[in-house]
């Protein structure tokens, strides 16, 4: 009887993300040769159940694959509005911050160039950020 086939952390969350991602048919034959395929990897059904991991993910699809309650469509719904509000308060959020950093380097570029102009500073910062001319 040949050993049972070790699986690693990374090679585990594969397999998570495979099931998690499956679409169409899900058994654990289809699933082991997928397996066989994408990671190179033969195992067996009674392997992968012995992850906890792999099984739970492997349960929760097939449940959530065999639901046809109306009250669970209806949770996608609000979920996917409520992440897509998000995903346009983020992508402003980016926006803004960006803008800021346009800003900030601008500043860094100005005080940088008034600083290879003035041959002694003599401790005066107040010259280093004075606005220049094609700021304006």
């Amino acid at each position: 009887m040949p050993a049972k086939a070790k699986i690693t952390d990374e090679t585990q969350f594969n397999i998570e993300r495979m099931i998690l991602l499956w679409e169409g048919k899900l058994t654990w034959k289809n699933l082991t040769q997928k397996i066989s395929i994408d990671l190179g990897i033969q195992v067996s059904r009674q392997t992968l159940e012995s992850y906890n991991g792999i099984y739970q993910a492997y349960k929760h699809k097939k449940c959530s694959k065999n639901t046809k309650d109306h009250h669970f469509k209806k949770g996608i719904i609000k979920a996917d509005v409520d992440l897509l509000k998000r995903i346009k308060k983020l992508e402003a959020e980016i926006e803004l911050k960006n803008k800021t950093i346009n800003e900030q380097k601008r500043f860094l570029q100005r005080v940088l160039q008034n600083a290879t102009e003035i041959p002694a500073l003599k401790g005066n910062l107040d010259i280093l950020i004075a606005e220049r001319p094609e700021d304006k």
